[in-house]
């Protein structure tokens, strides 16, 4: 086989094979990144990088079917040829536009993904927080409850002391109301004393009472007079 040979350029049916064959493996990694980027939304950079190097190899092709149309060829160009270019650039660019809203998917199932996992570490944070929170606020409010329990219990106390007291101090003074009752009735004559006393002063408060009267009727008559 020569040089020449070796450097021919590819006939118009082994491009348009090629770029069937490109097409179809195209479709395929299509179909598997739209799948698994709607399922999970996980890292698909390798299948991405693959399907847009398949692109470049596909726009390769198309690039040098435009070219063989253009070069002078002892095979005349047909508009079949024509219409096969334009398809393949038509499925190019299909392809292409479906390429870019497959990896937008994916980034926004990740970004998703990414976000549900953060809000769920925050919430598990607060939560942690908040239960150290509460438990925090229920030790110091049991503090507080039993603070006060000690306080009733220690007014109690005091109240129950000071009516034991009362009572002690009923029966030293009933006692004592007793013993002078006692002694005033074994003691001879202080009966008597004792009622000629309240005698002299009913006597005292009758006679003041008369001369207040007799003062009193005096001023009125004299007032009459004048």
């Amino acid at each position: 086989m020569t040089s020449d040979e070796q450097q021919a350029p590819p006939s118009w049916d082994q491009l348009r094979k090629e770029a069937r064959q490109l097409e179809s493996e195209i479709e395929v990694k299509l179909s598997t990144l739209a799948k698994i980027g709607q399922s999970t939304g996980l890292d698909n950079t390798g299948q991405e990088a693959e399907t847009d190097e398949l692109l470049k190899k596909l726009q390769k092709v198309i690039t040098e079917m435009g070219d063989f149309l253009d070069r002078p060829s002892i095979i005349p160009t047909s508009t079949s040829m024509i219409h096969m270019l334009g398809r393949h650039k038509d499925i190019l660019y299909d392809y292409t536009k479906e390429f870019r809203r497959v990896k937008a998917n994916i980034k926004a199932a990740r970004d998703k993904a990414n976000l549900m996992s953060q809000v769920q570490d925050e919430i598990r944070t607060f939560n942690t927080a908040s239960n150290r929170d509460n438990a925090d606020y229920y030790l110091t409010e049991r503090n507080r409850i039993e603070g006060s329990h000690r306080l009733t219990d220690m007014i109690l106390e005091q109240a129950y002391a000071t009516r034991d007291d009362i009572f002690r101090q009923g029966r030293v003074m009933r006692n004592v109301n007793q013993r002078v009752g006692n002694i005033v009735s074994h003691i001879p004559g202080i009966n008597n004393i004792i009622s000629r006393i309240n005698t002299r002063r009913k006597r005292d408060t009758l006679i003041m009472a008369g001369v207040i009267s007799t003062c009193s009727i005096l001023i009125i008559l004299y007032w009459l007079h004048t």
